[in-house]
């Protein structure tokens, strides 16, 4: 297989054939690993869903910044094709 120096499209998943995508479950597992790790984010607090690349975030946040962190945790992931904000911020 040859190897080229520029990054696969959108979506498509490096080392497979063209048009090869990743799963949802497994853009999922990886947003789900993304948002354990980041620090601003609390634990167990946001849900994922994702359906033809697309994710969607549930839940409850106490502060703007923490709902920021997590967009921009999932946003950039490969294979993402969109982001669908359902989060919601209750400051207490």
């Amino acid at each position: 297989m040859a190897h080229s120096r520029f990054a696969a499209p959108q979506g498509e998943a490096p080392g497979y054939a063209h048009g090869a995508r990743l799963s949802d479950a497994h853009i999922a597992a990886e947003a789900m690993r993304r948002l354990a790790w980041d620090a601003a984010v609390p634990a167990r607090t946001i849900a994922v869903d994702v359906h033809d690349g697309r994710i969607t975030l549930h839940g409850e946040l106490a502060r703007p910044a923490q709902r920021l962190a997590a967009l921009e945790d999932v946003t950039r992931l490969f294979g993402v094709t969109g982001v669908c904000d359902r989060l919601v911020v209750k400051v207490v």
